[in-house]
């Protein structure tokens, strides 16, 4: 059996309502107009500091206060509520729950800080069947450096390793670690989907089950 590692932001959940919720409140308390949802999915993808200073960026630069006082503002607003708007992508329990009924392991992988992504995997009832975690407070780097994959699959009992991902730093994490990569369709990509080195792309997660059987059936195990 394999060991399936996830993303969790654009991957497995759609969280941008909750964070563009949170990136308006900083903006209304520092006096700036709101951004739309759709532009704040841009800036999603490196980690909560680089979110800030995009968005911060998008509307007049860092203030007086600076990027650090902002980053701590907009840290407590997402915190206190980063489940609020965040919803599991169509499928994806059914899929999760076929996946584990197969006996694999599952984990996610992601750059989101522990405590909110911990937080959204209780509330959508992903976790279990999702076992390994791995955030953005787990180590002292982030995707795509291929460390934060292992530390996620090693949380699993022993086999093949396929990452399921959405963006070009997930396909670059995958390809650092040197596992096959299954890219869906619908999430925050900023890039053209068939630039990226996935094994498969999909749209719905009720093709997942079986493109990680045709990925198992053609990929050498890996410890």
């Amino acid at each position: 059996m394999a060991r399936i590692v996830f993303d969790l932001d654009g991957t497995l959940v759609d969280s941008v309502p909750s964070l563009a919720a949170a990136a308006n409140a900083l903006l209304a308390e520092l006096g700036r107009d709101p951004l739309p949802p759709a532009q704040v999915m841009g800036f999603v993808g490196n980690g909560i500091s680089k979110l800030v200073e995009r968005v911060l960026a998008a509307t007049g630069g860092v203030p007086g206060v600076g990027h650090e006082a902002c980053l701590a503002r907009y840290r407590e607003i997402y915190f206190a509520d980063p489940v609020t708007g965040t919803e599991a992508y169509a499928g994806v329990r059914d899929a999760l729950a076929a996946l584990a009924a197969d006996g694999h392991g599952l984990a996610v992988c992601t750059q989101k800080s522990n405590a909110p992504a911990e937080a959204i995997l209780t509330a959508l009832d992903l976790r279990p069947p999702v076992d390994g975690f791995t955030g953005g407070d787990s180590l002292d780097v982030l995707k795509p450096d291929p460390a934060m994959l292992w530390h996620a699959a090693d949380q699993l009992p022993e086999g093949p390793v396929v990452y399921v991902g959405d963006s070009e730093t997930d396909a670059a994490t995958a390809a650092a670690a040197g596992v096959p990569f299954l890219l869906h369709a619908r999430g925050y990509c900023h890039v053209p989907l068939d630039s990226l080195p996935a094994v498969a792309i999909f749209e719905h997660f009720d093709e997942l089950p079986g493109l990680v059987r045709q990925v198992l059936g053609a990929e050498p195990e890996r410890a």
